[in-house]
């Protein structure tokens, strides 16, 4: 990061001996004292004022903070954290930090009380670092003031970087602390500015700058050292987001403690057999992806351990889509979670999910819902899903629209996965084509409307040139290789053509239930059925075309 320094020419001037400096300085000998003022600083709304910098920290990675001039202090484009005149507060991923740079080399004094700034909240961490070293640190959960310590006579050198950080001690809420630092610097007089007059870390920034990509190593995650690298990523996804470029995630496995939220940032690593990342957290360890734009390519996640479906909470998944738009998901590896492999939900819309393999989910492999539209799945693979390996659900409760143009084609599914094959269970213009389904304890091809989910009607949909073999194994279901159901509402202008339908566990196809069933065609069906009835239609109108083996 860039560390300028601001020098008036009349400072720079004024450096005889004896002289009095502006701000409180005097210059003895070959030394100057100079009094640093924090909030004095402020009234200059410029990086680096006064030899004050404004930034959050995420682990071992400062990022600049942007003068928010409506509330006069400088904050994240979320408005938090932010750094004002008189206080700091964090957010739940980035501390608030005020930095002073020394301008030469001598030594420092640092006063200054900090306290809350109100008497709710859970408290907060605040701490004084001298570059990575930790001057003083101490929790503060009241609003009495309390006086660091150990910070006088501290030996610094010019670049050297004094951080003043708040961080969030359990929740970010109500963490408004009060803090106006003062330093007292006594020693060599800085030169006039220049342009060649950076820091040795303004250099490695700028280096980091001119890279086409965020690499996670340069926010501090190290591969294979088994520590938790989350506060390096949320740091990296940060600085990719204003700087446009993508993140970039080298071989090894690296460590997530949480949650991580992708916000329309590019995410890729090194293949999805080089870079793995691995979520500790079993109830938290989704990645989330959101926003306009997001990518996540190229990469494994697996949970270390994972607990029982339970709630079916989306903070479970391996990867959640949260209302984003043209999003990617290409060529990842999902290897166990404790519920869903990839859920897109939340009006998700115009996103492509391909290339991928799931394996051993907790819930459903690929799950659509919350009303997302215009998605394409398509070559994936999904073994052992902990229910359906595709699926297409649409909740009356929930959800405003169906989900809707939807295209799930030429993936490979099933191998024991423990319900359907492809589902559509709710929603409109859904197409299947040209997918391979095995080995499911349930139909292999499912479209219906349930009343135990009070699941929204089917419309449109049609399902072509798939190889639907050796479905519907688990007893006492004795599910059809294919199943069209309603329990209630209505399906209708459901169209098979051309697919192979081979091996049935205990019958070939099916067409039942109490709901409203309409048109129902069968085109130019292959049906090789040896266990059961091949077909049983018991409801709605059905309409035969050049089958064989019906």
């Amino acid at each position: 990061m860039s560390k300028r320094k601001f020098f008036s020419g009349l400072v720079v001037l004024s450096l005889g001996i004896g002289a009095t400096l502006a701000g409180g300085a005097t210059a003895e000998g070959a030394g100057v004292t100079q009094t640093y003022s924090s909030s004095a600083a402020f009234g200059t709304p410029q990086q680096g004022a006064g030899q004050w910098y404004y930034e959050k920290l995420s682990g071992s990675a400062y990022l600049d903070l942007v003068y928010d001039k409506k509330n006069n202090r400088w904050a994240a484009p979320s408005g938090y954290p932010w750094v004002s005149a008189t206080a700091l507060h964090p957010d739940q991923n980035f501390d608030a930090v005020r930095k002073w740079v020394s301008p030469g080399k001598g030594t420092i004094s640092i006063s200054g009380n900090v306290k809350k700034g109100s008497s709710e909240g859970d408290g907060v961490v605040a701490t004084i670092k001298k570059d990575n070293m930790k001057l003083w640190s101490t929790s503060i959960t009241n609003t009495t003031a309390v006086t660091p310590k150990g910070v006088s006579a501290i030996p610094v050198e010019e670049g050297t970087e004094i951080s003043f950080v708040v961080n969030k001690l359990g929740n970010a809420n109500h963490d408004h602390t009060m803090w106006e630092p003062d330093i007292v610097y006594t020693g060599s007089a800085p030169a006039a500015f220049s342009s060649t007059g950076k820091t040795a870390k303004a250099s490695a920034s700028a280096q980091k700058n001119s890279s086409p990509v965020v690499s996670v190593l340069d926010y501090g995650a190290k591969a294979d050292d088994a520590v938790d690298d989350y506060t390096a990523f949320v740091a990296a996804i940060d600085a990719a987001k204003t700087s446009g470029k993508p993140v970039y995630v080298p071989p090894g496995n690296y460590i997530l403690g949480d949650i991580l939220t992708i916000d329309g940032v590019k995410v890729q690593g090194a293949g999805k057999f080089l870079t793995t990342i691995t979520s500790t957290n079993p109830k938290r360890g989704s990645i989330d992806l959101k926003g306009n734009g997001v990518e996540l390519s190229n990469l494994k996640h697996v949970y270390k351990t994972t607990v029982p479906r339970g709630d079916g909470s989306n903070e479970k998944n391996s990867i959640t889509v949260r209302g984003a738009k043209n999003f990617k998901i290409q060529d990842v590896y999902v290897s166990k979670s404790s519920t869903a492999g990839i859920m897109v939900t939340y009006g998700s819309t115009n996103g492509t999910v391909s290339g991928n393999t799931l394996d051993s989910t907790g819930a459903d492999g690929i799950h659509m819902t919350g009303g997302s539209s215009h998605i394409t799945v398509e070559n994936n693979i999904v073994r052992q899903a902990g229910d359906d390996t595709i699926a297409v659900v649409s909740y009356i409760d929930s959800d405003v629209n169906p989900v809707n143009n939807i295209t799930i084609r030429k993936n490979n599914v099933g191998y024991g996965s423990k319900a359907r094959g492809i589902a559509v269970v709710g929603g409109t213009d859904v197409t299947i084509s040209n997918n391979s389904v095995q080995d499911t304890n349930m139909a292999g091809v499912y479209v219906a409307v349930e009343a135990s989910y009070n699941t929204r009607n089917v419309d449109r949909i049609t399902v072509s040139n798939n190889v639907i073999n050796h479905t519907g194994i688990a007893q006492p279901q004795n599910h059809p290789n294919v199943l069209v159901y309603a329990s209630q509402g209505v399906v209708d202008n459901v169209v098979f053509t051309g697919n192979i339908i081979k091996n049935g566990a205990h019958r070939g196809i099916g067409v039942w239930g109490e709901g409203k069933i309409k048109n129902i065609t069968f085109n130019k069906n292959t049906l090789i059925n040896r266990v059961g009835a091949p077909t049983t239609f018991t409801n709605g109108t059905i309409k035969l075309n050049q089958n064989v083996g019906f």
